[in-house]
């Protein structure tokens, strides 16, 4: 009896400790996107401003 309590404990807080990584997963992959994105706006800015640049050289 004594044992299959201690099973299911530590079924339970292993299960508990599954969720914690996924959710550190997830925070380290929800980090990398929003800086990724940052990056990506920065250099589109960048191509847009060159761009705008060579439309006002035209004329």
């Amino acid at each position: 009896m004594k044992r299959n309590r201690l099973l299911r404990k530590a079924r339970r807080q292993n299960e508990g400790s599954v969720f914690v990584e996924y959710l550190l997963l997830l925070t380290l992959i929800g980090i990398g996107v929003i800086a990724g994105l940052a990056t990506v706006r920065s250099a589109l800015i960048n191509e847009l401003n060159d761009l705008a640049q060579a439309i006002n050289a035209i004329t």
